[in-house]
């Protein structure tokens, strides 16, 4: 340690230890080295030696990112499609059994359901108030039940009393072997004549008290179905004839073989 004026200078000790071995150098002499410098030097080269080396990181390889691929217009465009909603899953799964379930509801619908026979119930109004709206009868005779076929086993008779009316009073009419006698003329009530009707309205009517009241077949009046949907109808007037009526249905079968087949078939049927 030096004093140098009024500061104190500490010489640190490997300093002193060199200078003393240079000394000795110079000098001639060698100088053991100290405990204290022996300490300082193994210090010095311990602490060297716990330097930490330092680690080189290397430098981290950049990934080369390709860019991804355009997509094909065709597969581009199914992504872009509208997808079925969920929801659809179980409405398709019960599907099947809807459309069965709806199939027995889909029959075709049957001749007094439409055509002449079903317009013929609108005419019927006009003859209801004589003889019921179910036919039941009234002032006028019973036709439900049968009863008007039994008075009138053809339509060609029964064409002929719409038109017609009642006929002079006593007169019996229809049927001569009906079941109960032949029905009599303004016994029950005046049938007026519908000879104002069109020759269609008046044979709808016709089928439609035969099919209705009556119950017959409607299969079996196939043939004037036809007639009538042919619409080549002679005028019937105030007077005309069961025979004559039954003349010009018969030139209406002449010209019209399928119409001709019914009608026979019909007949074969009746006579068993």
């Amino acid at each position: 340690m030096f004093i140098l004026g009024a500061f104190v200078v500490e010489i640190p000790d490997y300093l002193l230890e060199r200078s003393r071995e240079a000394r000795a150098r110079f000098g001639g002499t060698s100088v053991e080295p100290s405990e204290q410098s022996a300490a300082v030097v193994e210090s010095t080269t311990g602490s060297e030696e716990n330097v930490p080396a330092v680690n080189e990181t290397p430098e981290a390889e950049i990934e080369k990112v390709e860019p991804p691929k355009p997509l094909a217009p065709w597969v581009e465009a199914a992504k872009n499609r509208k997808k079925i909603p969920v929801w659809m899953a179980p409405v398709a799964l019960f599907l099947p059994i809807w459309a069965f379930m709806i199939w027995g509801t889909l029959e075709e619908p049957t001749s007094n359901e439409v055509g002449p026979i079903a317009a013929g119930g609108e005419i019927y109004s006009q003859c209801s108030a004589c003889h019921g709206a179910g036919g039941g009868g009234g002032v006028g005779y019973q036709l439900n039940e049968g009863e008007v076929l039994k008075t009138f086993p053809d339509v060609e008779s029964h064409i002929a009393w719409v038109v017609n009316g009642s006929s002079a009073a006593g007169t019996p009419y229809g049927n001569p072997e009906r079941e109960g006698g032949q029905r009599i003329s303004q016994n029950q009530g005046v049938m007026p004549g519908f000879a104002s009707l069109g020759p269609l309205q008046i044979l709808e009517v016709v089928l439609y008290e035969r099919v209705t009241h009556g119950l017959q077949d409607p299969e079996s009046l196939e043939a004037y179905v036809m007639w009538a949907e042919s619409g080549d109808l002679p005028v019937w007037e105030s007077g005309i004839s069961p025979q004559s009526i039954a003349s010009s249905f018969a030139e209406f079968l002449e010209t019209n073989p399928e119409a001709e087949m019914s009608y026979e078939e019909t007949l074969e049927e009746a006579a068993g």
